[in-house]
C-alpha cells in the first residue's frame, strides 16, 4: 500500500476499533434508522395506522437487539407479550370496571411478565394491558389492530435492519478476557505478596488475600456461548470466524485456569497459614513459590504488545521460576523430608498455569 493511502487505512481502522469498543453506538443508530424505516413503511397503510402509527417504531426499537439471533426473539418475544397482555385487558375489561380493572391488570400483567419464554419482553405484558385497557376501550378492534399489527410490522423492519447490518460484537469479549488475565494475575501477586510477608498470614489474613474470580469466570462462559450465537443468521460471521474461535478458546483456557488459581489460592490458606504448626512450603519454599506466582502473573498480564519474542521471554521466565521450585522441593526430597505432598502440588498447578496461560 502506497504511503499516501496509509493514513486513509490507518484512519479507517481506528474507525472501526473505535466502533466495537463502543458497540452501544452502533446499536443505537440502527435502532434509529430502524425506527425511522418503520414509520415510513406504515404510512401508506390508512386505518389503524393513520391512527397509531407510532406502534411501528416501537416495534422497531424492540427488535434490534445485540445480535440477529437476538434481534428475531426479542421480536417474537415483544409481540407474545403484547398479545399476551391484551388478551389480559380485554378479559378483564368484559368483566370488571375501569378503576379495579386497572389493578387487576397490572396485578395480572406483572405475575404473567415472570412466564420464562417471553425473557427480557416479559415487562410489556403490564404495559400492553394498560394500553388495551385505557386507550383502546373506546375501539377495541381497531386500537388491538393497530397495536399488534403495527407492532409486529416494526419488529420485522428491526430485524430487517439487524440482519442487513449485523453485530459482531467481539471487542467486548476481547475487554472481558483482557480483565480476566488482570485479575488471576492479581490473585497470584497477592499470594506471592503473602508469602514474602516478614510473618506468615493466618488463616484471616490469607482470606482477606483470596480474590473471588468467580463473576469473571461466569463472564467466560457467558463470553463463549455468545461467540458461538453470534455467528447465527449473520453473513459477516466468516470474515470473523477465526478470531471468534480464537476468542472462545481463551475464554474456555481462562475458566480453567480461574479453578487452578482458585485451588492455589485454597491451599495456601488451609496449608500455609501461621495457625499451623507444620506448614505446606515453609521459609526455604516460600520464596521460590513467591517468584513462581510473580513470573506467571507477568505471563498473564501480557497482551502481546511487546511481539511475539517478548512472549516467549517472559514464558521462559516463569517456565524457570517454576522449575526452580520444583528444584527445591526435590533437593528436601533427596534429604529425607516426607511431607511435601502440598508443595508438589504447587509446582503441578503453576505448571498448568505457565502452560495454559
Amino acid at each position: 500500500m502506497s504511503s499516501t493511502h496509509r493514513p486513509v487505512a490507518d484512519r479507517l481502522a481506528q474507525g472501526r476499533d473505535a466502533l466495537a469498543r463502543h458497540p452501544r453506538g452502533p446499536r443505537a443508530a440502527k435502532a434509529a434508522a430502524a425506527a425511522v424505516l418503520a414509520w415510513l413503511a406504515v404510512q401508506p397503510l390508512g386505518g389503524a395506522a393513520d391512527e397509531y402509527p407510532y406502534y411501528a417504531p416501537l416495534g422497531a426499537v424492540i427488535a434490534v437487539s445485540s445480535t440477529v439471533a437476538d434481534s428475531v426473539r426479542a421480536s417474537l418475544q415483544g409481540v407474545a407479550a403484547i398479545l399476551l397482555g391484551a388478551t389480559i385487558a380485554v378479559t378483564v375489561g368484559a368483566v370488571v370496571p375501569v378503576v379495579p380493572g386497572l389493578a387487576l391488570v397490572v396485578l395480572l400483567g406483572t405475575v404473567a411478565a415472570g412466564w420464562w419464554r417471553l425473557g427480557e419482553m416479559g415487562d410489556w405484558v403490564p404495559i400492553s394491558a394498560l394500553f388495551v385497557l385505557i386507550i383502546g376501550s373506546s375501539g377495541l378492534l381497531d386500537y388491538l389492530t393497530g397495536y399488534v399489527v403495527l407492532t409486529g410490522m416494526g419488529a420485522a423492519v428491526g430485524v430487517l435492519v439487524n440482519a442487513v447490518l449485523p453485530p459482531m460484537p467481539l471487542a467486548p469479549g476481547d475487554r472481558e478476557l483482557s480483565a480476566v488475565r488482570e485479575a488471576l494475575a492479581a490473585q497470584l501477586d497477592d499470594l506471592a505478596g503473602g508469602l514474602r510477608s516478614d510473618e506468615l498470614p493466618n488463616q484471616e489474613a490469607w482470606l482477606e488475600r483470596h480474590h473471588d474470580i468467580r463473576p469473571q469466570a461466569r463472564a467466560m462462559g457467558l463470553l463463549v456461548a455468545q461467540s458461538t450465537q453470534v455467528r447465527r443468521v449473520n453473513w459477516r460471521a466468516r470474515r470473523w470466524q477465526d478470531r471468534a474461535d480464537r476468542q472462545a478458546e481463551h475464554a474456555r483456557a481462562l475458566e480453567r485456569l480461574s479453578l487452578v488459581v482458585d485451588d492455589l489460592a485454597g491451599l495456601l490458606v488451609r496449608s500455609e497459614n501461621a495457625d499451623r504448626e507444620v506448614v505446606a512450603l515453609g521459609p526455604r519454599l516460600r520464596g521460590p513459590a513467591a517468584s513462581a506466582m510473580e513470573a506467571v502473573a507477568a505471563v498473564l498480564r501480557d497482551q502481546g504488545e511487546g511481539g511475539e519474542e517478548s512472549r516467549s521471554e517472559l514464558v521462559g521466565e516463569a517456565d524457570a521460576a517454576v522449575e526452580e521450585l520444583a528444584d527445591v522441593v526435590a533437593d528436601r526430597m533427596r534429604a529425607g523430608v516426607t511431607d511435601v505432598l502440598e508443595a508438589g502440588a504447587v509446582v503441578v498447578a503453576l505448571r498448568q498455569l505457565v502452560a495454559t496461560a
